[in-house]
């Protein structure tokens, strides 16, 4: 007589529903863990239930208990599990291999809205078609951006259904390409020159003062800095002797704790030393003598001396750059701006790369050097070569 067939690993089967009297049940099944032992696994109604009829709330509970016993990749994962569920093994597990806490933010917000359109569809059920549509709902009802967000989150969830072998293929291969109807404007580069009376201007406008943006967007154009590395310089890292800045961390917001300065940078190419010119050492020792009073030793605090928020500063110098006419320049331009400044005097990408803490040469290449620039040395270069004029 053959034997009752063996659970999967992650898997259990039939729960029994047992009446305890006065509203209260228990709910048991058989689950075979992790390390193949199948065990019995059980749980009451909650005590904050009142008369749990039938004992669906005592099963809620058991099934919740159920979820928390496995792990993706031991083969937990299958055809019939939700999709909702499957992206939130993976964010688990981009947040066990340490991505950052800005970043699965943002996943998170993007899969509490990509669940209006995936929140009955089970695994098996995902075919290139099926998720083509959810991406382009995405994108209809909440843009580009967030559609390719979505796109990059079904991408590593699905990996993990075809690494456990719920699905043969990841359908989001097949998918086809996100594109914006108008292509992203970008933010502006602006020339040395109008970087110099940029810096001018900031210093002479008393709100950019008062406000303390002016030092902060001086030191923008001296580094290039992501916004998240500028507010989590500390004073301990500027060296005056070598006129250098160390850049060793970031200032992020974290849901549920508020501003955190965290000791590494975007990219293990972000943990760098920086040359600082003289206008920004200049800066920085008049700074000293000024009252910014910090509890964490950083250049740029609040005005409660507490870790600044680059998202406000954001704001402050959004308006800020509306009152100086320069309203299209964005904290980014000021990367731009220096990654072009570095082409246009001939250095290497490499060399931008280093400075701007791009792990890719290419991606200094491809998107901060200054594109569409008039290049009167290619003319210069034509009246030598083809009319023989020295």
């Amino acid at each position: 007589m053959a034997g009752r067939p063996p659970l999967r690993i992650g898997a259990h089967g039939k729960i029994t529903r047992i009446d305890q009297g006065g509203g209260v049940w228990l709910a048991r099944c058989r689950f075979r863990d992790l390390d193949g032992i199948v065990r019995i696994v059980e749980r009451r109604t909650p005590g904050d239930v009142a008369n749990d009829q039938y004992g669906a709330a005592a099963e809620a509970v058991l099934l919740d208990a159920l979820e928390a016993r496995r792990v993706a990749g031991a083969g937990t994962i299958t055809s019939s599990m939700l999709l909702p569920a499957l992206c939130k093994v993976h964010l688990d597990r981009l947040e066990e291999d340490g991505r950052s806490a800005r970043t699965l933010d943002t996943y998170r917000y993007n899969v509490a809205k990509l669940g209006t359109w995936i929140a009955g569809i089970r695994v098996g059920e995902c075919t290139p078609g099926r998720v083509d549509a959810v991406l382009r709902s995405m994108g209809a009802a909440h843009g580009t951006v967030m559609a390719r967000q979505s796109k990059t989150i079904l991408t590593g969830a699905l990996g993990l259904a075809v690494l456990d072998g719920a699905l043969p293929t990841n359908p989001v291969k097949d998918v086809s390409t996100i594109k914006a109807k108008t292509p992203p404007k970008g933010a502006p580069s602006l020339t040395a020159e109008e970087l110099r009376g940029l810096i001018a201007a900031v210093h002479a406008d008393p709100e950019c003062v008062r406000l303390d943006v002016a030092d902060p967007i001086t030191m923008f154009v001296a580094t290039g800095l992501r916004r998240s590395e500028l507010f989590g310089l500390l004073w301990s890292e500027v060296d005056e002797k070598t006129a250098t800045v160390s850049v060793t961390g970031k200032v992020v917001r974290v849901k549920g704790r508020g501003l955190v300065r965290f000791d590494e940078t975007k990219t293990d190419a972000g943990a760098r030393t920086i040359p600082l010119p003289q206008f920004a050492m200049a800066m920085l020792r008049r700074r000293v003598e000024e009252p910014h009073p910090s509890n964490d030793g950083v250049i740029f605090p609040s005005s409660r001396g507490t870790l600044r928020d680059p998202d406000n500063f954001n704001g402050q110098w959004r308006a800020a750059r509306d009152r100086l006419g320069v309203s299209d320049v964005t904290s980014h331009s000021f990367r731009k701006s220096l990654a072009t400044l570095i082409d246009d005097d001939g250095m290497s990408a490499r060399v931008g790369a280093d400075h701007l803490g791009h792990r890719h040469v290419s991606m200094t290449q491809d998107r901060y050097f200054g594109r569409k620039r008039v290049h009167t040395a290619v003319a210069d270069l034509l009246d030598r070569t083809v009319t023989n004029d020295e």
